[in-house]
């Protein structure tokens, strides 16, 4: 039996995988968030050791964004040293890794789809530290891939589309910005599409260790909450504004359109679009 540990499990994603446990009997979960320090080493390799896990699900991350500028070392500690760490077992033990990243390692500035052969240019500290982190899956020998996703939601935690709805139900007015372009990923698809990746028999990264993932299809940040508003039926009016009216100092990607092509090809995935995504997420 297949033994999976998914580390920082209390997240969005990592509580999506918490809901398929049941659905598959063939795999042995185990689901840790802090209580698996992933920047402690030792604490990582007696965990594996102890379970014999032979799979590993990396969805623990720094993910505040802004605060990832004042707090690099948190940041740098997480999204580098801890992927440095699981790979380091990885190697030793022969563990499959798939380890999750964001579309903030690339920048691009036309809506042309980004592959994964683009060159990455992080704009801020976040983007900076994931894309460390995935240098070190990338310069393994170990069976691993990177899954760069983007615009995450789930029923679990603050995302765009949580955020949207509860102010929804209490303003009648909201400013959105409409100069910012990207993928929408509902965290169910990507975490069931996981485990297609998985069960396909595939070596993972038998095509590379980059890929990119998100719902099919691209918006900008006002026309999603205009269909989180019309999906939810709620009465409220969402006002478009330009990003830089919005007082922000951290520097975001403008066109995040991913390019998903190379996933759905090399495992026969069938992601479904954007709009199909969220309707099904606000009508559960």
């Amino acid at each position: 039996m297949n033994k999976i540990l998914v580390t920082g499990s209390n997240g969005q994603l990592g509580t999506e995988f918490k809901k398929l446990d049941i659905q598959h009997p063939e795999y042995n979960f185990f689901f840790r968030d802090i209580d698996l320090d992933i920047t402690n080493k030792k604490l990582l390799e007696n965990f594996v050791k102890e379970h014999s896990v032979n799979i590993i699900l990396n969805t623990a991350a720094y993910t505040n964004v802004a605060k990832a500028e004042k707090q690099k070392s948190k940041a740098t500690q997480i999204n580098e040293l801890g992927v440095k760490n699981l790979i380091e077992l990885c190697e030793k033990y022969r563990i499959k890794l798939i380890h999750f990243s964001t579309d903030y390692v690339y920048s691009s500035h036309t809506k042309e789809p980004i592959d994964e052969q683009t060159e990455t240019n992080p704009l801020n500290f976040y983007g900076i530290s994931k894309r460390n982190g995935e240098l070190f899956v990338e310069n393994s020998n170990s069976e691993s891939i990177v899954i760069r996703t983007s615009w995450l939601y789930s029923s679990n935690g603050k995302n765009f589309v949580n955020t949207i709805t509860n102010k929804a139900k209490k303003e009648k007015n909201i400013y959105v910005v409409n100069n910012q372009f990207g993928c929408p990923t509902y965290a169910k698809d990507l975490a069931m599409d996981t485990l297609k990746i998985l069960k396909s028999k595939k070596r993972l990264d038998f095509n590379g260790k980059i890929y990119n993932y998100s719902n099919l299809g691209f918006t900008n940040w006002s026309e999603f909450a205009r269909e989180i508003i019309k999906i939810s039926n709620l009465d409220c009016f969402i006002n478009e504004i330009d990003s830089y009216l919005y007082e922000d100092s951290i520097k975001r990607p403008m066109f995040s359109i991913t390019d998903k092509s190379k996933i759905i090809s090399n495992f026969n995935l069938n992601i479904p679009h954007w709009k199909v995504s969220l309707r099904n997420y606000l009508n559960k």
